[in-house]
């Protein structure tokens, strides 16, 4: 047995039947007491933490009246109460419906409407623009100021008084942090069995076609994903003490499970960011001996450029992490040219994952990194390579990733909760999710991605990959970044290239023809960009990745 195939018990238990909670539980009963997280400086011990999601948890039972597989929203960024309502929610078997907290009021209604929520849970600033939702809705809210957990126990109800003032002038039924704990402290729910079969949460997201949908994970997909996450990576030498900055958005499986569940199980200290800023990451860094990193590419990219990330403590670093879009071959030189002069030995290792499949679907080891691939597939989950009739591909050819596993979702959530939508059965009974992007696997298993495959160019009836085009321009001086789209010249399809310059391109017209050639000798004639455009930023999406689907919609004048 290769180190890659080995099995993840050294670092956790196997899941079985457990909810989220109990999982948590059972990894860590054996660590005595360390510190979970640290809150504005403040560390909070295992049983602060456990007193706090049982006491959550019998105000939602008790207080609300809420049932095995009833419905409730967390409408909050990356946050510590994010986590403890979510595993206070998941100890009675409720199911959390996580939404991205800046989305329209008009949306997160029909979310909530959809998903059959039975209340909410939100910052204080987010009040003022969804009083509206509130009051409409009818139902009890849950509200949160980060700065009352730092001493729950000493704080009064401290929700800012004209938010407090604005929820009671519009009769909404609200409940602050503090109130909730001093009224349940020391109280405790039993736990319910609900592992297996059992909803856990919600995820909206963006599906595999691109059109918005609800997708159903279990308790046994996301403890299966942080349980094979294990796999890949290596144990916590102080727990505790190392410590992993959580920066990554909960409503996101991403952030969810590969960030705060997979740390908080490892036994690292987390740190919770709200909103990533480099130099409030350099900052925590400062302060906390920080062992991984988990983020996307966009979020290196702020990192390496900015000058006091160029720090002594990148030395404690030993594992890092990066998904969710293209990772360029300047990024990952800069990254470990910047760990390597501070004595890191870590590696930078691509993955790639989606939501259907509870986040990471394949990684790259950290004894095994191969760059310019995405990793291999997790241990124990089937990962082919499909042509349009769902049949597994040769090594080496180009096809839709199609994957299989405990990791999987329930399916789409549907008006009528029919059960399996939006997921494939073949021949066997054996059911998997077909992910809309495209791959190909090499003799080892390495997979390569392609690019979406709603986002193939098609030109003449030949499939062009934006993501091989864009890896030749990225790598001429004078590009930051670029992205590759489907444009028109007249009635003709032909690639569009998007650039994003740096202070040393001067001449467009030579950085132009070198692009155009190198893609018409290394790709094919139909990969050779005919518009080129230059801008400032490339759009993106609320998850910081580039909005291609925004530049494909742009028309020249």
């Amino acid at each position: 047995m290769t180190d890659y195939e080995r099995s993840a018990q050294p670092l956790m238990s196997k899941p079985g039947d457990f909810s989220c909670w109990e999982y948590y539980l059972e990894n860590t009963k054996n660590f005595g007491e360390y510190t979970v997280f640290s809150h504005y400086g403040t560390p909070h011990s295992r049983s602060q933490f456990i007193r706090d999601v049982e006491a959550t948890a019998v105000f939602y039972k008790e207080e609300l009246g809420l049932k095995e597989q009833d419905c409730f929203t967390i409408f909050m960024p990356t946050c510590v109460e994010g986590i403890i309502h979510f595993f206070a929610l998941n100890k009675i078997g409720v199911i959390v419906n996580f939404i991205h907290p800046l989305l329209p009021a008009e949306k997160v209604k029909s979310i909530m409407r959809f998903t059959g929520s039975k209340g909410i849970v939100l910052m204080d600033l987010f009040v003022a623009g969804n009083l509206s939702l509130l009051k409409e809705t009818g139902l009890p809210c849950v509200v949160v100021n980060p700065k009352e957990y730092v001493y729950p126990d000493a704080a009064a109800c401290a929700t800012d008084e004209t938010v407090r003032a604005a929820l009671a002038e519009n009769g909404i039924r609200f409940y602050g942090t503090p109130e909730i704990l001093a009224a349940n402290k020391g109280k405790s729910v039993p736990h319910i069995p609900h592992g297996k079969g059992y909803v856990c949460v919600y995820m909206n997201g963006g599906g595999t076609t691109g059109e918005s949908k609800t997708i159903i994970l279990s308790n046994t997909a996301i403890t299966s994903q942080v349980y094979l996450l294990g796999a890949p990576n290596i144990p916590t030498a102080q727990v505790g003490v190392d410590t992993e900055i959580c920066c990554m958005p909960f409503f996101h499986a991403f952030g969810l499970c590969a960030g705060g569940l997979s740390a908080i199980n490892m036994g690292h200290k987390v740190v919770f960011m709200a909103k990533f800023d480099a130099e409030g990451f350099v900052k925590l860094m400062k302060e906390n001996h920080v062992l991984e990193f988990n983020g996307v590419p966009n979020m290196y990219k702020k990192l390496v450029s900015t000058p006091s990330f160029d720090c002594a403590e990148l030395g404690n670093v030993e594992k890092m992490f990066v998904g969710g879009d293209y990772v360029s071959q300047e990024l990952c030189e800069k990254m470990y040219a910047l760990l390597r002069k501070h004595g890191s030995k870590a590696e930078f290792c691509a993955g790639y994952g989606l939501t259907e499949c509870a986040a990471a679907c394949t990684v790259n080891p950290v004894w095994a990194n191969k760059f310019g691939t995405i990793g291999k597939a997790l241990p124990g989950l089937r990962i082919e390579i499909w042509d349009d009739d769902h049949r597994e591909l040769p090594r080496g050819e180009i096809g839709e990733i199609a994957i299989s596993g405990a990791i999987m979702m329930d399916g789409y959530l549907t008006e009528d909760r029919a059960k399996g939508v939006g997921l494939y059965t073949d021949g066997d009974g054996v059911r998997w999710v077909l992910t809309g992007d495209l791959g190909s696997m090499d003799e080892d298993g390495y997979i390569t991605f392609a690019g979406r495959k709603k986002r193939v160019i098609l030109i003449s009836g030949y499939n062009v990959y934006p993501v091989d085009i864009e890896k030749i321009a990225e790598a001429q001086p004078g590009v930051r970044e670029c992205c590759a789209v489907q444009g028109y010249d007249g009635a003709s399809p032909i690639v569009r290239l998007f650039i994003v310059p740096d202070e040393t391109l001067q001449d467009k017209a030579a950085l132009e023809e070198t692009v155009k050639r190198l893609t018409g000798e290394r790709l094919s004639p139909f990969s050779v960009p005919r518009d080129f455009r230059y801008i400032d930023a490339l759009p993106r999406t609320k998850l910081e990745k580039v909005d291609f689907l925004r530049l494909s919609q742009f028309r020249p004048e």
